[in-house]
């Protein structure tokens, strides 16, 4: 196989399981002495495991807090039930992360409460949520593997070249 395509197939693969740390922005706001910043998935959230991590800073100095003490909170859009859960250090050692179980799709109310010291501040933002994506479409990279190298199997087989006179051992 050819480097080209060796190539191409190990970028097929590899876009499926890139992800940034951190996500998209969802809010950036100041709360009391603090700049925080929040981050969800960078496509959109839908039902399920939703991952909110979040970045503390102090206001003044712009330097990273990492020993603020981080809770985020999700009201669900009928006001029912609130998720809470506690941001604890994530991957990225500046962000702290907080994984959520969301029930159902809407319009939630996220809610992050920042403590050091004495000080402490709360951001709001709307997060929507979209209804759960479908199994196929999660695993639809693991599905198109065998297909496509069985595929590039045959094109290699089709214009491999074949010597023209026979080998001196067939003769």
């Amino acid at each position: 196989m050819s480097r080209a395509a060796w190539l191409a197939s190990g970028l097929l693969f590899a876009a499926a399981a890139v992800r940034a740390d951190g996500g998209r922005v969802l809010r950036r706001a100041d709360a009391g002495p603090f700049a925080v910043t929040v981050f969800t998935a960078a496509g959109p959230v839908s039902a399920g495991p939703v991952d909110v991590s979040v970045l503390v800073q102090d206001r003044a100095s712009g330097e990273a807090l990492l020993d603020a003490a981080v809770a985020v909170t999700l009201t669900p859009p009928g006001g029912a039930p609130v998720l809470r859960a506690e941001a604890l250090p994530g991957r990225n050692r500046l962000l702290r992360e907080a994984i959520l179980a969301l029930p159902a799709p809407g319009d939630w109310r996220l809610d992050v409460q920042v403590r050091r010291g004495g000080a402490s501040g709360t951001v709001s933002a709307l997060l929507s949520v979209e209804p759960p994506a479908s199994r196929v479409a999660a695993i639809w990279p693991f599905l198109a593997a065998p297909p496509l190298a069985v595929a590039l199997f045959a094109l290699r087989r089709k214009f491999r070249r074949r010597p023209r006179f026979p080998s001196p051992a067939a003769r």
